[in-house]
């Protein structure tokens, strides 16, 4: 399963959250992140995020994305996979789609055959987006925690486009995307993730027989 969202909404901290409660439940839970989770996506983020770094293009940036993303599936996700472990990645093939895709202006269709060729098809079975109304209240969460990144400086214009992208995914794949507004007390918002999160592994393990 994987974590989306706007810069802000408090992915890593759901993660966090769910992963134990998971594991307190008995499941065996694996998780990771992108760009990043090998010694190669951890290069690619420390180029794409650094506020310095040198300026590129949408192509370029969803390359890069790609990069780190086929080194992952191949080497972390699908091992993990094999092994029975409950997966979870915060951000996946999504965030390409928004950040680079819908409000970065590379043709959805390009972003499309680049994530296929970067996951040999491997897509998520539930996905967690946590959305958030007012940019204002998140863009003040980021600020009073760290220095903003090189996605996260792009101004309010795009991360307002990087929602609405979210969210037309949403409309588009409701099955798979399930919506949980970041409102609320870190515990209130688990509370729901969990919930939704155990539904879909039932859902999961039925399908496939388990």
């Amino acid at each position: 399963m994987t974590f989306e969202g706007c810069d802000g909404t408090g992915k890593s901290t759901q993660i966090s959250l769910l992963v134990r409660r998971l594991e307190d439940l008995g499941y065996r839970v694996f998780a990771t992140r992108e760009p990043g989770g090998t010694p190669v996506g951890e290069a690619i983020r420390s180029l794409l995020l650094d506020a310095r770094g040198p300026e590129r293009t949408a192509l370029a940036e969803a390359l890069l994305y790609a990069a780190s993303r086929a080194e992952l599936v191949r080497k972390v996700l699908v091992p993990a996979l094999h092994e029975n472990q409950f997966v979870v990645v915060e951000r996946f093939t999504d965030s390409t789609l928004v950040y680079q895709g819908i409000a970065g202006g590379v043709p959805i269709e390009e972003i499309e055959q680049i994530n296929r060729i970067a996951t040999g098809g491997l897509s998520p079975d539930l996905t967690i987006l946590l959305d958030a109304d007012d940019l204002s209240e998140i863009d003040q969460r980021i600020r009073s925690e760290r220095a903003k990144d090189k996605i996260e400086s792009r101004g309010r214009a795009y991360q307002a486009r990087v929602r609405d992208g979210y969210r037309t995914l949403a409309r588009r794949f409701p099955e798979r995307i399930k919506v949980v507004l970041s409102s609320g007390t870190p515990d209130e918002v688990s509370d729901q993730v969990l919930s939704l999160v155990l539904a879909g592994a039932k859902e999961v393990f039925t399908r496939e027989g388990g």
